[in-house]
């Protein structure tokens, strides 16, 4: 028997051909995770996957030999997402080994923390005999001792390496269970503030004079938390010390937990009836199921028409039916409040998987899916891979979210994985989002996906009207805020109602500039302008990285005359409190919610009203539902629309139809500002329409004509060194092969020539697009060409990626 693997650092990641040892032939399968061993260096083991096992091969066979079988041979990695990553090897133009190591969690594919632990001895009817032999008795023995040892633990005290299969035989047995179990690294800590229990005095009178300290000591009073966090409270770390300093506040350390529970929950709620549209839906998507083949839909509902109450819906007829299912959400969406929606319905029946679980909870999950104890895996793009079998319904939310398409290699997209493993798994996939990226669209429009259509919200809400103010002509309540966006926050204010606003832009300012002598501060790596953060006192690269104290005055000339270049939402935040200085303001960015459950927390206290104005970067655009939310207002919704990208204005057109989304879901009618300084652009225009499908037709008629997807097929190749002249030089020799290729008829060539950010981490950067209109590259040749080029430039530290349908082209 011979089997087809790819061996992590070996051989590139290609797929190669070994001899199967006869001990492994009745349990090795296509997906088994094996050990392997060089016979030049028998010490040493690598992990391998099965691809392929067939009795005879014309392929040389190469010299690795298979040491060790894992888990007794089950497949780590089941037929349908063994398919998926192969199909993702060849449409991405990566390594097989690449796209498997995407599919497994790295806590999957580790041997480190494999624990071996004796069982606690029972009288029970022997279902697997197992021979004694004196390597088991040895091991049993050792255990027998010491009661838990790492597999590496007894590999070494015994001078052998291949023992997960007499493992596995003594796990069949009952006599041991084997597991991982990952070392507890040291819980990240973070400084935190709580009121002193009993006060000493009266608040109010010691803080007469200190307003500022007052606010904030209010603000931690009623957030109904025994502790908080000076970020998420809204105020800097240096007016909690003064409060402590008096006595009124004591600080705390607190460990940083990774998991999203317990720190929003919403009550459970429906429509009181389903409208038309939504009934007609479910009876589409119930017919399909039933019919038991594949089949894409693409769900376009406008904001609030209830797409989320369709997916529960649907996902309970396929629970019903004894099958299973995934929900990809984006990573920025998955919240608290997303996840909670479904938890309500599925309890625990449900894994919700996101980036900031620990390797212990990553493996907890994957294990509790594999073995079929949960039925519905949640969360975002890789959760595509999910271990679960039978699947009914693969469900894409916000399916034109940006957060789908992995920026490193392999760079799939989950969407489009979706779509395949849906094919593969014969079941339903179905695209959601209130705007379609145009693939989608244009994918419906063709007939390839079927289009359903929710055209009015739920509960007899209306649409939110859209106002624009120009910001070159409005009056200003601050530099930031026009006076008539102030007086209609105010207004809100005054009803109770709530407030939504959007900044596109972290930080206190994009940039500064020297008065004086011009100066600009930029960052040394990658040459593009520094953001001011006020509260830490830095200059930050949003690139890189890279941070360096700033003293208020210019690096160069030493003059404090600085003009501020544009806002982000800490300088806004600061302009929020001169005008409201009675409100508190709630401010979501990346910046607020680095720590674990700040997401939840800052939710959950806009949803009890404990602040009338959450402000946030595109934190807030997207699957939040407050029905007292009755006012979105946008402050610079011109950012983005100008970069050098065709999908600038898409892009756009999207975040700003679901922040207005965010409006007006409820009885109360919602308003949408946005303050602009082109009013000109079509991306506005049609805004006010409110209709998608015009906005498409427009710009799909300039991408038609300049050849931009989706009406051709996009690869971006980028070459990188710290010399400019090896990434031209490799860029510009690489276009001479593959123009020899590509036939002219089938594809356009464009470049190479230098990145829009041409320096990035200290890198120059060339790019070459490809615009194919038929056929594809070949997935052999691209590889070959990758390895060449690499070896040619190894000297010169070159760096090659390839990115097919590249969601960013800066």
């Amino acid at each position: 028997m011979y089997a087809l693997l790819v061996i992590d650092r070996l051989f590139r990641g290609e797929p190669v051909t070994v001899h199967v040892p006869d001990i492994f032939k009745t349990d090795i399968r296509p997906g088994s995770m094996v050990l392997v061993s060089l016979q030049n260096r028998k010490d040493a083991l690598y992990p391998g996957y099965v691809l392929q096992l067939s009795d005879s091969t014309t392929e040389n066979i190469a010299t690795p030999v298979i040491a060790d079988l894992m888990d007794g041979g089950a497949p780590v990695l089941q037929e349908n997402i063994l398919n998926v990553a192969l199909w993702i090897a060849d449409y991405y133009l990566t390594s097989p080994l690449d796209a498997i190591m995407a599919a497994l969690p790295a806590a999957v594919r580790t041997t480190v923390h494999d624990v071996v632990e004796i069982n606690t001895f029972s009288l029970k009817p022997a279902e697997h005999k197992t021979v004694s032999t004196p390597l088991r008795r040895k091991i049993l023995a050792m255990l027998a001792a010491e009661k838990k040892l790492t597999v590496r633990q007894i590999q070494k005290r015994l001078g052998r390496k291949q023992l997960y299969r007499t493992i596995s035989e003594l796990e069949k047995g009952g006599f041991i269970s084997l597991q991982k179990k990952f070392a507890t690294t040291r819980l990240k800590q973070k400084n935190a503030y709580g009121i002193v229990r009993p006060l000493a005095g009266n608040p109010e009178k010691l803080l007469l004079h200190a307003p500022r300290q007052l606010e904030a000591f209010r603000a931690l009073s009623i957030s109904g938390e025994p502790f908080g966090f000076p970020e998420a409270l809204g105020f800097p770390a240096s007016i909690f010390n003064e409060l402590s300093k008096k006595g009124l506040v004591e600080k705390l350390t607190i460990d940083i937990r990774s998991n999203l529970r317990n720190t929003y929950a919403e009550t459970k709620k429906t429509s009181e009836k389903h409208t038309l549209a939504q009934t007609e839906a479910l009876a589409t998507l119930h017919k399909a199921f039933d019919q038991g083949t594949f089949s894409a839909f693409l769900l376009h509902g406008v904001t609030g028409s209830g797409k989320t109450l369709i997916y529960i819906e649907l996902l309970k007829k396929v629970l019903d039916a004894g099958k299973t299912a995934i929900v990809l959400v984006p990573e920025i969406s998955l919240t608290p409040q997303t996840a909670g929606r479904f938890h309500n319905h599925f309890h625990d029946n449900i894994t919700i998987l996101h980036s900031a679980m620990s390797d212990q909870e990553k493996y907890d999950a994957w294990h509790s899916l594999r073995a079929g104890r949960t039925k519905i895996a949640l969360g975002a793009r890789s959760t595509i891979f999910a271990p679960i079998e039978n699947v009914g319904a693969i469900i894409v939310d916000e399916e034109h979210d940006g957060a789908y398409k992995q920026d490193r290699n392999p760079r799939y997209h989950a969407r489009d994985t979706a779509v395949m493993r849906a094919m593969h798994e014969k079941a339903l996939c179905v695209l959601g989002s209130a705007t379609p990226s145009f693939e989608s669209f244009n994918n419906a429009r063709t007939g390839k996906y079927r289009l359903i259509s929710l055209p009015e919200r739920i509960d007899g809400a209306a649409m939110p009207s859209i106002t624009m103010i120009s910001m070159r002509e409005a009056p200003k309540a601050t530099r930031s805020i026009s006076d008539r966006l102030y007086r209609e926050i105010g207004k809100r204010i005054e009803k109770n109602e709530q407030v939504i606003l959007l900044q596109n832009r972290r930080g206190f300012a994009g940039s500064v500039f020297c008065l004086d002598c011009g100066h600009t501060p930029v960052c040394p790596h990658c040459n593009i302008p520094l953001v001011f953060h006020a509260a830490a006192k830095q200059l930050r690269c949003h690139y890189c990285g890279h941070t360096q104290l700033f003293s208020e005055q210019c690096a160069r000339c030493k003059s404090a005359n600085l003009f501020y270049k544009s806002s982000g939402t800490e300088r806004i935040e600061e302009e929020l409190n001169t005008l409201f200085p009675e409100e508190k303001i709630l401010r979501m960015d990346i910046d607020t919610t680095t720590t674990k459950g700040s997401h939840g927390r800052i939710l959950k206290a806009f949803h009890e009203k404990k602040s009338k104005i959450l402000l946030g970067t595109q934190m807030v655009a997207k699957g939040l539902d407050f029905p007292d939310v009755t006012l979105v207002g946008v402050l610079m919704a011109d950012i983005g629309l100008n970069i050098p990208d065709f999908r600038a204005a898409e892009r756009m057109y999207s975040l700003l139809t679901q922040v207005a989304g965010r409006a007006g879901r409820a009885s109360i009618p919602g308003e949408v500002y946005l303050q602009v300084y082109d009013l000109e652009s079509d991306v506005f225009r049609s805004l006010l329409e409110g209709r998608y499908e015009k906005f498409f037709e427009k710009e799909m008629a300039l991408r038609t004509a300049l050849q931009y997807p989706p009406s051709s097929k996009l690869v971006k190749f980028e070459f990188s060194a710290t010399e400019e002249k090896n990434a031209e030089t490799a860029a510009l020799s690489f276009r001479k092969e593959l123009e020899k290729h590509l036939p002219a008829a089938n594809a356009i060539l464009l470049g190479p020539a230098p990145a829009c950010i041409a320096k990035l981490k200290g890198r120059f950067r060339y790019q070459l697009l490809v615009k194919i209109f038929s056929g594809k590259l070949s997935p052999a040749f691209i590889r070959q060409q990758l390895n060449t080029y690499t070896a040619r430039y190894r000297k010169a530290g070159l760096s090659i990626t390839i990115d097919v349908d590249p969601q960013n082209l800066m």
